[in-house]
């Protein structure tokens, strides 16, 4: 009886260590995928709309562009790898000193906080701007002083600080600014 409960205790350990590892590995998938469908979205702004401006364009016009995958798209709204939403629309106003018009700001909402910091690691190359809020918060007034900014416009380097107390929260939404 004493053997049984501990091979019951070993093999218990070892299914929640196993768990654990498993749901790591799912969320750095969700992550690189995320990634991915950034990079695609932000080659596509520059490939499109570096010259014309980007007043107009919709998440539709987008969609038709190949800027998502075909997959992600559901009854007119696009899905995160998180099965959150994502939303993109021009920047109606300057952010730093990209000039309204000339990119988008894109919105995942509802990052879950274990996929946080990586995927803000992971977009810090390529955004423009990023901010990290949490779930459901309004879009950033000032893209430039509010603690919720990651990345100051045009800024190589990430505010880690505001990183660190912006992926606190359970779930996230993050703002970009993709430059065209």
């Amino acid at each position: 009886m004493v053997e049984l409960a501990i091979s019951v205790a070993i093999l218990s350990v070892l299914v929640v260590a196993g768990l654990k590892g498993v749901q790591s590995i799912l969320t750095s998938g969700k992550v690189n995928d995320q990634v991915k469908t950034v990079a695609k979205l932000a080659a596509t702004v520059n490939a499109l709309f570096a010259s014309s401006g980007t007043s107009g364009v919709t998440q539709t016009q987008m969609l038709n562009l190949g800027a998502w995958d075909a997959s992600k798209a559901i009854n007119g709204n696009i899905t995160s790898s998180f099965g959150s939403l994502e939303t993109i629309t021009p920047n109606a106003n300057a952010i730093g000193v990209m000039a309204a018009n000339t990119g988008f700001v894109y919105k995942i909402s509802s990052v879950p906080q274990a996929a946080c910091a990586d995927l803000a690691n992971g977009l810090s190359g390529f955004v423009y701007a990023l901010h990290v809020r949490s779930a459901s918060s309004a879009a950033p007034a000032d893209w430039v002083t509010e603690n919720s900014v990651v990345k100051v416009p045009g800024n190589a380097n990430m505010t880690l600080a505001n990183l660190a107390n912006s992926c606190v929260h359970s779930n996230s939404d993050f703002y970009m600014a993709i430059k065209s």
